[in-house]
């Protein structure tokens, strides 16, 4: 320790000393979002949603609210579109997210405020690319954001790149717009998805914020399941891979009696690069397993030890969480050649 280091810790104290004699925050004015309604009841709002477009989705509601109660519940979505002009719809998710498609479904989710949308559909803008979502029957979630950034951020000119389980092609919209990758191969099972991506697909051919040239054209959208298109491409020749795969619901996870995604590993290994080509294989821990993952860990290097390939670590990234101790984890490998 020398002058330097005491000089600053001091500086420290002074500041520490400095917040301790703040005055505290004046209080909300009648805008605030705990304002009460008409009937006296206090109108509590949920600081936590999603906003995806010009909709607020709420994927619960407060503590003591009755989904039968439609004014409080529409108390609520104008407290939230009050607050944020460019909300248009709020929703509420009924029911959880089940099946390979991980969509709420036609009666999951109910507007609460706003203008009515029979199938709720809009526009999501993300780093100045857009896609369209239909929340009713696709599965989007805008907090995927940083990590797709993150992605695009490791993809180098010239690669070719494969996207699995693209669902409405945010993820392959933002490599082709984002970087010099040579093509991106986007494929999905859902049809209302691949609407909704080749709807999307049109926005980026005329979007003038993508710098990248030939961004649309360097994209191509397969329709079709994963396990049946992935045999019909060409073996190695891939130099990244996308495998963002849905939660297969108790199949999936710590407790999970599945095999962990090994049936796609084990479609997906043979269309990389066995020197050097990426893999982004996505997913589900428990709190206790982070931040190593070792049942993943063990499922991928056991896949490809059976397929007679080699990998190594290049990086364990938490993603998100998906339920109470449950994450979603990017566990990311390079193929380092033959056994």
């Amino acid at each position: 320790v020398n002058e330097r280091h005491d000089r600053n810790w001091n500086k420290i104290d002074r500041f520490v000393e400095a917040v301790r004699q703040m005055p505290p925050p004046p209080a909300e004015d009648n805008d605030s979002l705990d304002e009460s309604a008409s009937t006296g009841d206090s109108i509590v709002v949920p600081r936590s949603f999603d906003i995806i477009g010009d909709v607020a989705l709420l994927n619960s509601l407060p503590e003591g609210c009755d989904i039968e109660d439609e004014s409080k519940l529409k108390e609520i979505g104008t407290q939230i579109m009050k607050k944020n002009k460019a909300i248009k719809v709020c929703a509420v998710r009924m029911t959880s997210l089940s099946g390979t498609e991980r969509s709420p479904g036609d009666a999951g989710l109910k507007i609460i405020a706003g203008t009515r949308r029979s199938p709720l559909v809009t526009s999501h803008q993300e780093y100045g690319i857009k896609c369209v979502v239909d929340l009713n029957n696709t599965f989007f979630s805008p907090r995927m954001g940083p990590e797709r950034l993150r992605i695009c951020q490791q993809v180098a000119r010239g690669e070719r790149v494969l996207v699995l389980f693209a669902g409405v092609a945010m993820d392959a919209m933002q490599i082709a717009g984002r970087t010099e990758a040579s093509s991106i191969v986007a494929i999905e099972l859902n049809d209302i998805a691949i609407q909704c991506a080749r709807r999307a697909h049109r926005f980026l051919e005329r979007n003038k914020a993508v710098k990248c040239v030939g961004a649309a054209d360097r994209l191509e959208i397969i329709e079709g399941d994963v396990l049946k298109v992935l045999p019909t491409l060409e073996p190695e020749s891939f130099d990244r891979v996308l495998a963002p795969r849905p939660k297969e619901g108790s199949l999936d996870g710590d407790l999970g009696k599945g095999d962990g995604g090994m049936i796609f590993l084990e479609a997906l290994l043979p269309l990389l690069k066995p020197h050097g080509g990426e893999c982004h294989w996505y997913d589900f821990c428990a709190d206790h397993e982070l931040p190593y993952c070792e049942r993943t860990r063990k499922t991928v290097e056991t896949t490809c030890e059976k397929m007679g390939l080699s990998m190594e670590v290049v990086h364990v990234a938490h993603v998100g969480s998906i339920a109470k101790r449950q994450n979603r984890v990017c566990f990311d490998f390079r193929l380092t050649g033959g056994k």
